[in-house]
């Protein structure tokens, strides 16, 4: 009697086995599901991957959690000791895991195929942007990789930047692109910036207590590449003027409404032009220090003076906050 108890006993736990063994695989479907329609990369958020981006993204999850290594290692240790035996279940084991791997690798490679149709679509359609703003050269030795898909966003390199180097591609809600060549470029060339203004400076001739508050935004590269003199670039720079910077020692209120009245009659038709606001800012400076901060309106002509705080200008002078027609 005892052993037909413990015979019942054995087969309903090898029957429970059985069934958690092959339920330990459920988990695992999930990896299908990202692989297709994609999962956000982070955990709280953030832009959606797809394809074996999002199948290794949620596996290290779960392994994190950690459900897959206990599902592993339960498989592990009751295949050996219980489905090995057992020729069907074995069998049906193979069947099943052939399956899984099978689909999972299939909805990494469906999304891989139409990862190639979208970049294959782009490539031409961006190649011919980037040249047309740019130059052919920038596009000559480009590699273009797709890092985001929903959003169709692309990783380029090209031979204005260092072979480590590389931009964004981004596409707008119309369809149309653009980019942070530029941007990236400057943040390489560290002295482009300074060297460049110091460029605008002898173009407008200024003062040499006075300069310009300039800001690169596009430039056309040409057949400029990465390690060639950057001043080649400067006429072809597209910039904007923000405002002026004048040092001064000592001054006096009426000497500042008058460097305010010079700049407006002398400096201000020059660089009018390239302008985008409809102001630009006068900054003065009394022996190295800021000390005035001036929003200088075109339009209704009108200087409104602010000073800079902790210095004492607030004793020193009468202009803070003063509004000052000008001629």
């Amino acid at each position: 009697m005892a052993s037909q108890n413990k015979g019942k006993a054995k087969k309903v736990f090898g029957i429970i086995g059985v069934v958690l063994f092959f339920l330990s695989y459920l988990p695992f479907v999930p990896l299908i599901e990202v692989g297709i329609h994609g999962v956000q990369s982070g955990l709280f958020g953030g832009p959606y991957i797809y394809g074996f981006d999002a199948i290794a993204n949620i596996f290290l999850w779960l392994c994190i959690v950690p459900i897959y290594p206990i599902c592993i290692l339960y498989q592990l240790i009751f295949g050996i000791a219980y489905i090995r035996k057992h020729k069907v279940l074995k069998i049906v084991t193979i069947a099943v895991v052939a399956s899984l791997v099978t689909a999972i690798l299939a909805a990494g490679i469906y999304y891989e195929v139409k990862k190639k149709e979208l970049i294959d679509a782009d490539r031409e359609l961006i190649i011919e942007y980037l040249s047309d703003k740019y130059g052919e050269e920038v596009t000559s030795d480009i590699t273009i990789t797709l890092v985001y898909y929903d959003d169709r966003q692309y990783r380029v390199t090209s031979p204005v930047l260092p072979e480590d180097g590389y931009f964004y591609v981004y596409t707008s809600e119309d369809d149309d692109f653009y980019d942070d060549l530029f941007k990236t470029y400057m943040r390489w060339d560290e002295t482009f910036e300074e060297d460049f203004e110091d460029y605008i400076n002898e173009q407008y001739d200024m003062p040499e207590n006075m300069s310009l508050e300039c800001v690169p935004g596009s430039v056309y590269f040409g057949d400029f590449t990465y390690g060639d003199e950057h001043s080649e670039l400067f006429e072809s720079v597209d910039y904007t003027v923000l405002g002026v910077c004048v040092e001064e020692g000592d001054l006096t209120d009426d000497e500042v409404v008058d460097i305010i009245n010079a700049v407006w009659e002398e400096q201000y038709p020059q660089f009018q032009d390239v302008m985008t606001l409809d102001y630009y800012t006068l900054y003065i400076k009394e022996n190295g220090e800021y000390a005035f901060s001036i929003v200088v309106s075109p339009g209704p002509r009108i200087a409104s003076v602010s000073i800079y705080t902790g210095r004492g200008y607030q004793v020193l002078t009468q202009l803070n906050g003063a509004r000052i027609e000008l001629s």
